[in-house]
């Protein structure tokens, strides 16, 4: 007996101590006079997130709803404090004007813990600060002209896929299809290597750059189990040995960069590529920029970071991942858009159709430019369907906001991007496909900082001009030549998965009939 009474007064001080710890913060935005939503234990306010039963854009989203008036609330992530800010004029000053002290992404003093993480996407302060400015050069627009050959080339074999895979079956799950060509659209123009993501699957897949790609991007119950614990609690997370990537990534890209370099005897080529540029850092050893205290100082401050094989091998593997999947989905999207969309779908082709007459059925840079249709429908997509449902900020410095409110170092700032994109105040019926918002005379009437297709500030997508350039190469491939319909077994209406941070379909693809226009025949691309 008296055992068993030991062994209850022990359970329930553990809870009690579980309870505290889990609950010691809960006070945060009250001592602060932020309003804020009744937390649960542990989970804060993102149970069905955390618990992965809900999609993250749209547990904001019902947050959002509830402070509809407030410019910010307070929730909890988890057990640690986050502010969501709703005000575009918040906005603005938190992501760019006082981007020195929300430089952070999330869990910024982790990203060394893993090569992966070892990125300019998780990094912050000063290793992202120099990193950023000595990538930029390689995004210009210069530089995308002239690497624009490459993507003409892959659209050509992106071309020859389409009539294979359509010949075998007319009904193609869009996102996989799309994801072959930006892989190989970012293996060709970042490391010169041929993928053969594009080539005929005969049996199993064993193509190494697809089974890299699904692993980068794994679904599973246990990879967003990852992705929560690590963003919440990074500590514990790494402390019990745990890692977000797995091993074979980082070895993989080692021995894909060891390769290209070595095929390129340690030397620059002609190519001005991703390679050429890593290959430059090599031979420095070290790489120089500006401090990011500059951006509060106002000083001119330059500071050097060592330049190791982790810090290269990071960079590659950002540089596949960020390439080839955000490029997909939106693809992907646009594509099924078109095929809810009849009549937009028609003035899309009929734009492709223009451009080719004047180009004697060639693609080349002014793709981006002369297709102002067509680009409003993937801006339309980016709206409706954000790469990321919620983007995060992490306080680098104790931050005074100019309403007063202060901010203490490791806060976590939520700009709820779904919520932003569909809120019917900024785009009237939100859920409507209606690509006309974005055409150059109506690109005014959005109003600033409601729209975040790239993210904002300093950390705005290094990579949206390539990201831009092979979207409107592929749809300008496929449309040139088919018509989309949604299968017999595709829904209307999405339910997007609560494992991934990306805003992805939950347990199906999107599967797309395609039907061979009329008068294809004079569509087809001239090749050199």
């Amino acid at each position: 007996m008296n055992a068993l009474l030991v062994l209850a007064v022990l359970v329930t001080v553990i809870i009690y101590l579980l309870y505290v710890l889990t609950t010691r913060k809960f006070d945060y935005w009250k001592k602060r006079n932020v309003p804020y939503h009744k937390p649960w234990p542990l989970l804060g306010n993102y149970a069905k997130y955390i618990l992965q039963l809900e999609y993250p854009g749209h547990t904001i989203q019902k947050l959002c709803h509830k402070f509809k008036d407030q410019p910010y609330f307070g929730t909890y992530y988890g057990t640690e404090p986050a502010l969501v800010i709703t005000s575009p004029d918040v906005l603005k000053q938190v992501l760019t004007k006082d981007f020195y002290y929300v430089n952070g992404r999330e869990s910024s003093d982790y990203c060394g813990r893993e090569v992966t993480t070892h990125n300019v996407f998780f990094n912050a302060g000063d290793k992202w600060k120099i990193v950023r400015q000595n990538l930029t050069p390689l995004f210009t627009s210069a530089k995308m002209r002239n690497m624009f050959h490459l993507i003409e080339t892959r659209a050509h074999v992106f071309e020859d896929m389409i009539d294979y895979e359509t010949g075998m079956s007319k009904t193609i799950e869009a996102r996989r299809f799309s994801a072959r060509f930006t892989m190989d659209c970012i293996c060709s123009c970042a490391f010169g290597v041929e993928a053969n993501t594009m080539a005929p699957i005969q049996g199993d897949d064993t193509n190494p750059f697809r089974f890299m790609g699904n692993q980068i991007f794994e679904i599973s119950y246990a990879r967003g189990f990852k992705i929560v614990f690590r963003a919440i609690w990074p500590s514990i997370f790494y402390g019990l040995g745990y890692q977000l990537f797995p091993p074979a990534v980082d070895q993989f890209f080692g021995k894909l960069l060891k390769g290209v370099l070595e095929s390129r005897n340690y030397e620059p080529s002609s190519r001005n590529d991703f390679i050429d540029l890593i290959l430059g850092f090599k031979k420095e050893d070290v790489i120089t920029g500006d401090s990011i205290t500059s951006m509060k100082t106002g000083e001119s401050k330059k500071i050097t970071m060592k330049v190791d094989d982790e810090l290269l091998l990071s960079q590659c593997i950002m540089f596949f991942a960020a390439g080839y999947e955000t490029s997909a989905g939106t693809t992907s999207y646009t594509l099924y858009e078109l095929a809810k969309n009849p009549e937009a779908q028609k003035r899309a082709a009929a734009e492709v159709d223009a451009f080719l007459r004047r180009h004697n059925n060639k693609i080349n840079y002014d793709i981006v430019h002369e297709l102002p249709f067509l680009e409003a429908c993937v801006y339309e997509v980016l709206r409706m369907y954000p790469v990321l449902g919620n983007l995060t900020r992490e306080v680098m410095d104790n931050y005074v906001l100019p309403t007063g409110l202060q901010l203490d170092k490791g806060v976590r700032i939520h700009v709820p991007i779904y919520h932003i994109h569909h809120n019917p105040e900024y785009f009237p019926d939100p859920f409507s496909f209606q690509p006309e918002r974005f055409l150059p005379e109506n690109k005014d009437k959005i109003k600033p900082n409601t729209f975040y297709p790239f993210g904002a500030g300093p950390r705005l997508c290094l990579g949206l001009r390539f990201a831009k350039m092979q979207v409107i190469a592929g749809l300008v491939t496929v449309l040139k030549k088919y018509r989309m319909e949604l299968s017999d077994t595709m829904p209307r209406n999405l339910i997007f998965d609560a494992r991934t941070f990306l805003t992805q379909p939950k347990d199906q693809g999107i599967d797309l009939r395609f039907i061979e226009r009329e008068g294809w025949e004079s569509r087809k691309y001239v090749r050199a």
